[in-house]
């Protein structure tokens, strides 16, 4: 009789959990931001991709580029293909400090202020986009809806220099990877949309193999897919330097 009661009150525990997760998000917005930051945090990556602009003619310009981050904020990225970009070069170690190379200048030059709002190299991506140190320092979020173990967030930015008004995202709770963001101009018109697809899995964590950002204003995508990624392989902090940016 003991055991009958047992199972019968673990049962409504079950259904009890149930019913709280039918009723409402498991998670706040903020939440599900750091979930995704964690995801994403690695002691470090290495990975070489192909960057592809598409014009609004269909235009195609392809780019071959390696990219290094240790932690959240120290990021490098190096053009290795065309010939006329080949040594071009980003460095961030926080959305404060970042520097770019421009081989036919041979010189670095420190982004500041609304310079880092503007493209990186002609793409959809801006500097800041790049030099993020978790989507969670930067925004604040709201649960708009939760249904078949997807979220639907609004974001708000904490800081007024950020070069959006909001974000809309949608994400799955079984990887925190999101599929898809929205990303609203100041005076909140949508601007462009981020696209990640081909999410894979490397040791516990998952990662989108194919980006694709859209500027919806301007009729204008760049696709960056992942060829090769490392994780966890050891960089050192002496690698994301002023002097490593000029290297070939």
């Amino acid at each position: 009789m003991k055991k009958m009661v047992t199972l019968f009150l673990v049962s409504l525990a079950v259904l009890s959990v149930k019913g709280h997760a039918a009723t409402g998000a498991p998670l706040t917005g903020n939440e599900v931001l750091k979930k995704i930051d964690d995801q994403q945090l690695t002691k470090d990556k290495t990975s070489v991709a192909v960057m592809k602009l598409i014009d609004s003619s269909g235009t195609t310009t392809e780019r071959t580029l390696k990219m290094y981050t240790k932690g959240s904020n120290y990021h490098l990225i190096k053009f290795l293909a065309p010939a006329n970009i080949k040594g071009t070069g980003f460095l961030s170690r926080s959305t404060d400090n970042m520097w770019v190379y421009l081989p036919a200048l041979g010189r670095v030059r420190r982004i500041v202020g609304q310079t880092s709002h503007g493209s990186f190299m002609g793409s959809d991506f801006n500097y800041k986009d790049l030099s993020s140190e978790g989507i969670a320092k930067d925004f604040t979020a709201t649960v708009d809806s939760f249904k078949n173990g997807e979220y639907k967030l609004s974001l708000r930015p904490k800081s007024a220099d950020s070069p959006y008004s909001k974000l809309k995202i949608w994400v799955k709770d079984d990887t925190f990877v999101p599929l898809r963001i929205a990303f609203y101009d100041p005076e909140g018109k949508l601007l462009k949309i981020l696209l990640n697809t081909e999410i894979k899995k490397i040791g516990d964590k998952w990662f989108p193999m194919t980006m694709t950002m859209t500027n919806v204003q301007e009729n204008h995508k760049t696709e960056i897919t992942v060829k090769e990624l490392k994780i966890d392989t050891g960089l050192k902090n002496s690698l994301f330097t002023e002097r490593t940016l000029k290297e070939e």
